[in-house]
């Protein structure tokens, strides 16, 4: 599985201070289903949620969204799948903060989400015992749900009222159909792919399913999430007040972000 040689970016700005870098990622070098970083602003320090690896190609996107003289202050990774390149960030930057969940064996968090920690809205001082930064505490909710495969922790910016995951939702089909004629941004001629490029062809053709609206899609995100053992969980995202889902994998969903969530998971 992996990233193209020297990918390609194509950004989106959600406001001035938060920016969204998407490239083409193929499962197994068969499956399409594309990667997401988002980074926000505050001055020229910068929060990275989902890190791509780090490369020419990101510095190059950082330093155009910030300026020269960036500073990474923290790495978000969204579940046990998505940690592989924060530890090069951290390389990097090394008085930046990694926040990650538990059973992550390939470096140490600095900040832990724990099975304790699970299954309810996390912020404010309670947020602040697990992440003792103001800056995290200020701008973000979570919920971590433990029982979900790949351990997956949710997060909210409350400025843009938009929701941020790795593998609990894709978005790879088109919403309200399974015919995947819809153009994902992470396989656009923008990143090098030709005009009418069919993501979905060859061993890739499952992936046109995996998408909120399709029968197959929300019975897989469903088995994978444990709704049962995650349902309080799910229940806490619901409640946020959000009108965006971005998502490591497919097309982000602006419009009836949180209906679709409903449909798939209450």
């Amino acid at each position: 599985m992996g990233y193209p040689d020297n990918f390609k970016i194509v950004t989106k700005q959600l406001s001035d201070n938060l920016l969204l870098a998407s490239t083409s990622f193929t499962r197994v070098n068969k499956f399409n289903f594309g990667a997401r970083m988002a980074v926000f602003k505050t001055n020229q320090d910068l929060i990275v949620w989902s890190p791509l690896p780090y490369n020419d190609q990101v510095v190059s996107t950082l330093k155009e969204f910030s300026g020269d003289k960036f500073n990474i202050t923290h790495v978000i990774v969204p579940d046990r799948e998505h940690n592989l390149a924060a530890k090069s960030y951290k390389d990097k930057f090394p008085t930046a903060k990694i926040i990650a969940m538990e059973n992550i064996t390939s470096f140490k968090p600095d900040y832990l989400f724990t099975k304790a920690n699970g299954n309810k809205v996390l912020k404010g001082e309670e947020l602040k015992q697990i992440v003792k930064d103001d800056v995290i505490v200020e701008k973000f909710e979570f919920v971590y749900l433990p029982f979900h495969e790949n351990q997956e922790l949710v997060l909210f910016d409350k400025q843009t009222k938009t929701v941020f995951e790795a593998d609990l939702l894709f978005n790879l089909g088109e919403p309200g159909t399974t015919s995947g004629k819809v153009v994902l941004e992470q396989f656009s001629p923008e990143l090098g792919f030709k005009p009418g490029f069919n993501p979905h062809g060859g061993w890739s053709f499952p992936t046109r399913y995996l998408q909120p609206y399709s029968k197959v899609g929300r019975f897989l995100f469903r088995k994978i999430v444990n709704p049962a053992k995650s349902a309080p969980g799910l229940n806490a995202i619901y409640s946020w007040d959000f009108n965006t889902i971005v998502m490591c994998h497919g097309n982000i969903i602006t419009k009836g972000a949180k209906d679709a969530f409903k449909h798939v998971f209450l």
